[in-house]
């Protein structure tokens, strides 16, 4: 009995002093204890500072000791707390900035917060960034407390967009006739929007323009997967990067092609320049244009089917895209059946075949029925123009090409000075189902353009003598200056415009090359100055064009 009370009085004891320590494994005893009460040391409450500062930015900024590649001077940034972003624009820099590469930013935040992009901690004038889009900065202080902040920063290399190409494996663009799997963005700045890093594939073109040598200033075309906007410019696959490297203006033929979208030529491309990267590597100022195809938003006539879905009753009067051009390299080519006049000042210097490069439908597209149907055309009209009737309603040459396409196409090649349409070069018509020979698109004006101001040029060359020997076409060439002068001579304010816009892209593009002189006789200008030129010499010429024309 005494060791029973023993035992018991001491089991109750037991229980008393557990229940006083809180203690027990009866889970309705227990209570969670470890999340409740601030006197409780593991709750969350129990480890705030009351005197934590709320998450912000103090500072942000693009050192220019961090960014010595990039920066001359420290670029700040503007900071709001109350939107939470943080912005920068226009910052200018010594090189191009594109999608890809990385800046590091300087910044400061309160004692003891961190700052993050995403989960990974950032470190000032440490970690890079890439801030060609937009890029959230997380500040965390010492709570926990967060606040999620907008990045946002806008660079100005020379003020143009910046292109970047990247080929596969960093492989050299070193052929025009084999195209390279490669990338490109581009950076749209204040006037047009970015392109997001996007495949394409790229190689070389041009003619005379072309080097062997991947180290040369080349020119490109490119083709995305899908029909794509850029800067703007209607959706298509196909575009080319003119070099200009024989232009010391680098304006020669957007100036032409400015002066041909003042007629009623049916398409005249539309380009922009811009700083072209290429694997890293800035290869200076670039013309983007678009590139001669048929298509609704370029040559807009009708798209043949390829030969394989052809059948006998399909009309194979157009479309049709020719080339008239002394490199006569393409699969289906021909020449002319007369040899037209060369003359000087209206003597006869001697006769000059022209060589015709059939350029749509594409080689492996092009049907037998339909080559021999675009030659005998060619041929018929050269025949009516240069036959007793040329001059006929029913049988004359009016029947075969469209003659306020040609007028057009002459009134601007003499106002610039066309020189290689003597040969002629890069000359082109197309010709639509059903419809007739039409003058054009404009190509390709860098080469000893803009260089004579009181002289006679493009009448004396291809069917352009004989064209005049008939009253109504030199009238349409009166009546089409008289409407076209004023606005030819908008082009002069477009010169100063693009002068000055163009200015820190010169220096920058002959900083890294030095200029070929050729025809155009520049090699000694700055660019300033070779602008001045062109500009004076156009003015001289189209107030002669003007006093002249008249009198035709």
């Amino acid at each position: 009995m005494y060791n029973y009370l023993i035992r018991t009085l001491w089991s109750l004891f037991m229980v008393v002093m557990l229940a006083a320590c809180g203690g027990g494994d009866d889970p309705a005893s227990s209570g969670n204890s470890g999340n409740s009460g601030s006197g409780n040391s593991g709750s969350e409450e129990s480890k705030d500072n009351p005197n934590a500062k709320d998450p912000v930015f103090l500072e942000f900024k693009l050192g220019a000791s961090s960014n010595s590649k990039y920066l001359e001077s420290d670029a700040r940034c503007s900071i709001s707390n109350a939107k939470l972003e943080i912005t920068a624009k226009n910052i200018k820099t010594k090189a191009p900035v594109y999608a890809g590469m990385t800046l590091t930013p300087s910044f400061k935040v309160n004692d003891n917060h961190k700052v993050y992009v995403e989960n990974k901690e950032q470190r000032s004038g440490i970690t890079p960034q890439d801030f060609t889009k937009p890029v959230q900065y997380r500040v965390v202080n010492e709570n926990g407390k967060e606040a999620v902040y907008t990045v946002t920063m806008s660079f100005s290399f020379t003020g143009l967009p910046i292109v970047s190409i990247r080929t596969k494996n960093g492989g050299d663009i070193a052929s025009k006739d084999y195209w390279v799997d490669a990338t490109i963005s581009i950076v749209g700045g204040p006037e047009f929007e970015d392109l997001e890093l996007t495949n394409i594939q790229v190689s070389g073109r041009g003619n005379s323009t072309w080097s062997n040598n991947p180290k040369d200033k080349n020119p490109y075309k490119f083709k995305f997967e899908k029909r794509t906007k850029v800067l703007g410019m209607p959706k298509h696959k196909r575009w080319v990067l003119l070099a200009n490297k024989m232009d010391k203006t680098m304006l020669r033929n957007d100036i032409a092609f400015y002066l041909g979208k003042q007629t009623s030529l049916a398409w005249t491309p539309n380009g922009y320049h811009v700083e072209l990267v290429i694997n890293g590597n800035h290869k200076g100022n670039y013309y983007l244009c678009e590139q001669i195809r048929i298509d609704k938003n370029r040559v807009n006539i009708n798209e043949m089917k390829p030969k394989a879905e052809l059948t006998d009753a399909d009309d194979i009067t157009g479309g049709y895209l020719l080339e008239m051009d002394t490199y006569w390299d393409e699969q289906y080519k021909f020449q002319s059946n007369i040899a037209v006049p060369l003359t000087t000042n209206g003597s006869d210097i001697g006769r000059n075949t022209l060589k015709v490069n059939v350029k749509a439908p594409d080689a492996d597209d092009m049907s037998s029925k339909q080559f021999t149907y675009i030659q005998k055309y060619f041929h018929d009209a050269e025949t009516a123009l240069y036959s007793e009737n040329w001059l006929d309603s029913e049988k004359g040459y009016k029947n075969y090409y469209d003659i306020q396409s040609f007028v057009d196409m002459y009134l601007v090649s003499e106002l610039i000075y066309h020189h290689e349409w003597k040969w002629p070069k890069s000359t082109y018509l197309h010709k639509d189902m059903g419809g007739k020979l039409v003058a054009g698109p404009m190509w390709d004006y860098d080469y000893d353009t803009f260089t004579k101001r009181k002289v006679w040029y493009c009448c004396n060359y291809m069917w352009f003598p004989r064209f005049f020997e008939d009253p109504e076409f030199k009238a349409l060439v009166k009546k089409r200056w008289a409407e076209l002068y004023p606005k030819f001579k908008t082009a002069i304010n477009y010169m100063s415009t693009m002068k000055n816009k163009l200015k820190p892209s010169a220096d920058k593009n002959y900083a890294i090359w030095t200029h070929f002189s050729g025809p155009n006789g520049e090699g000694s200008f700055t660019f300033e100055q070779a602008v001045d030129k062109i500009q004076d010499r156009f003015k001289e010429r189209i107030e002669w064009l003007n006093a002249e024309i008249p009198n035709l």
